[in-house]
């Protein structure tokens, strides 16, 4: 899950990128940082201790990055280094590419349901699901026995409970 300040600085980012016509590279950029830094534990180690001067990291992030991503990347980068942020680039990630996401019309769906579902059935809820929300649903299975039938969708923050479980509870609460 996304920290607010994470989100924040997602957003502020995301307007610069969007207003240059760069969110395609920006969002390649960010993941390749976060690759790097994620991947590589002595970097990580460096990125994320309290205790290395703002400088030191921005001068390693200059040696590493500067040639290889937008200058608004970059430059995002070293804000927040400067700001001592650097331990919320992931959370950054996440939520720039999920701003990226609904700018091109696309959202994250997880369909549990107690048995796999046919690609024809997910193509179905995706398809219902996305004319209902106005976007273009990519769909994550999970199966879940304890659900005992239909199915749970969550898509962003909204959750579509149709289980058959739920069902019961919810009758045994009335009855």
């Amino acid at each position: 899950m996304s920290s607010a300040v994470g989100k924040r600085y997602a957003r502020a980012l995301f307007e610069v990128a969007s207003e240059r016509s760069k969110i395609d590279q920006v969002e390649a950029d960010l993941g390749a940082i976060v690759e790097a830094v994620e991947g590589n534990e002595d970097l990580k180690k460096i990125m994320l201790h309290p205790h290395i001067a703002a400088d030191a990291k921005a001068t390693l992030a200059d040696e590493l990055f500067k040639s290889h991503v937008e200058e608004e990347t970059f430059h995002f980068l070293n804000v927040l280094i400067e700001n001592g942020r650097e331990v919320d680039l992931v959370d950054i990630y996440r939520s720039f590419v999920q701003l990226a996401n609904e700018a091109r019309g696309f959202a994250d769906a997880i369909v549990t349901s107690a048995k796999p579902l046919s690609t024809e059935e997910q193509n179905e809820l995706a398809e219902k699901f996305g004319q209902t929300l106005n976007k273009k649903l990519r769909m994550t299975a999970v199966v879940d026995p304890a659900i005992l039938g239909g199915v749970i969708i969550k898509i962003g923050d909204r959750l579509y409970d149709g289980s058959l479980k739920t069902k019961l509870e919810t009758f045994a609460q009335k009855a």
